[in-house]
């Protein structure tokens, strides 16, 4: 099975390399057309380097697009793209990830989401507008996190008001509280027999 698939992932790089699907035959590589054999498991994204990795991202994007593949709730490159985002090459150079974003848009397959970063959404028409959204998602975010700092930061000061009121009023009290005993200690008369 292992050499199966580095048959198939050989053959998704070399699409992904010449964007082009070539005519396949249906009983040769009959498991690329179904596409439920790619999974993170059947793929040692480490070993394979970087223009290899990103040729078989688009390969599997053409290939979605292509023979319609339906995986699960989500597409195939979703993992793949995650392993080609924590590598310095692409982690490093906006052309590579505006390149990478654009060609998932450009030719996302059947599902109605892009095939690139979990959770994009099909109105997101090219890489700009979903920069444009993630920025205004992360200012957002931010707006949120200060909002909450600052609730963590009041509900924390008025924690400490609380204790200082009860402090006092603890003080009070027992003040209160030996100024009667004194008075009632006045009004008790010892009586000898």
């Amino acid at each position: 099975m292992k050499e199966l698939y580095k048959k198939l992932i050989s053959q998704l790089i070399e699409i992904g390399r010449s964007e082009i699907i070539p005519t396949i035959a249906d009983s040769e590589f009959s498991y690329l057309r179904k596409g439920k054999w790619l999974r993170p498991k059947a793929v040692d994204c480490d070993n394979y380097v970087y223009e290899e990795l990103k040729s078989l991202y688009k390969g599997v994007v053409l290939c979605e697009k292509h023979f319609e593949w339906q995986t699960g709730s989500t597409t195939s490159t979703n993992w793949l793209f995650d392993q080609l985002a924590v590598r310095p090459e692409y982690s490093e150079h906006y052309q590579e990830q505006k390149e990478l974003y654009e060609f998932g848009f450009a030719n996302r397959g059947y599902f109605s989401y892009a095939s690139a970063a979990m959770g994009l959404g099909s109105k997101y028409e090219n890489y700009k507008e979903y920069l444009k959204v993630s920025a205004a998602a992360e200012i957002e975010e931010a707006k949120r996190s200060s909002r909450m700092r600052q609730i963590h930061l009041e509900s924390k000061e008025l924690s400490a008001v609380k204790k200082e009121f009860k402090e006092r009023d603890k003080e009070e009290r027992m003040k209160e509280r030996g100024e009667r005993k004194k008075e009632k200690d006045k009004n008790i008369s010892i009586i000898e027999f």
